[in-house]
C-alpha cells in the first residue's frame, strides 16, 4: 500500500513560478515514483490534475497513485460516458510534472493564471490521502465547501469515523 499524504502546508511561489515541495510530503511523492530511487537524476515525477474550469485548485498524484487510478479507469466500460468523463479529467485535463533537485515543483503559466499563483503568492497544500490538493488561500475549493455542507447537515454531535463501518468485509 503507498504511503499517504498528511497535513496542510503553505507554500510561496516564485518569480519563476516555483513552489518548494515540503520534505513530508516529498518523501511520499518520491516513494511513489518507481523510477525514482534508480534514476539517479534527483528529479520525482508527479501528475498534476488541473481539471474544468470551475476547479479553483489542482491535485497532486504521485505516479503510484496515478497509475492506481489509470487501472481503474481501464476497468470501466470502455465507451461509458463514466469511463470517457474519468478519462477526460485524469488525462485530458492533466499534466506531468517533476520536483527538481532542490525539491521545487515548476508549476505550467497555464495553471498559475488559472489559480490565480503571482509571483509571492501564498499557496495552500492540503492532504487528501492519495493525493495533495493546491489552492490559493483566499478560495477554499469548491469540493470543501460542498463537504462542510455536507458535514454540517449531519450536527456537530456526528463522527466521520462512523462511516468506517462501510469498510468492513472489504
Amino acid at each position: 500500500m503507498a504511503r499517504k499524504f498528511r497535513g496542510t502546508e503553505s507554500v510561496k511561489v516564485d518569480g519563476k513560478g516555483r513552489m518548494s515541495i515540503p520534505a513530508r510530503l516529498r518523501r511520499v511523492f518520491d516513494a511513489g515514483d518507481p523510477s525514482f530511487a534508480g534514476a539517479n537524476t534527483g528529479r520525482t515525477q508527479v501528475v498534476a490534475v488541473y481539471g474544468p474550469d470551475w476547479w479553483n485548485w489542482i491535485e497532486l498524484y504521485s505516479i503510484e497513485a496515478i497509475e492506481q487510478i489509470d487501472e481503474q479507469i481501464d476497468r470501466l466500460t470502455r465507451g461509458s460516458q463514466e469511463r470517457r468523463w474519468l478519462e477526460l479529467l485524469m488525462n485530458g485535463q492533466s499534466t506531468d510534472l517533476e520536483i527538481d533537485r532542490e525539491g521545487r515543483l515548476v508549476l505550467p503559466a497555464k495553471l498559475r493564471e488559472k489559480l490565480g499563483f503571482a509571483e509571492g503568492t501564498e499557496t495552500v497544500f492540503e492532504s487528501r490521502g492519495d493525493y495533495v490538493q493546491v489552492y490559493h488561500p483566499d478560495s477554499r475549493p469548491k469540493d470543501v465547501e460542498a463537504l462542510e455542507d455536507f458535514a454540517a447537515s449531519k450536527g456537530p454531535e456526528f463522527d466521520p469515523r462512523a462511516f468506517l463501518h462501510q469498510t468492513d468485509g472489504i
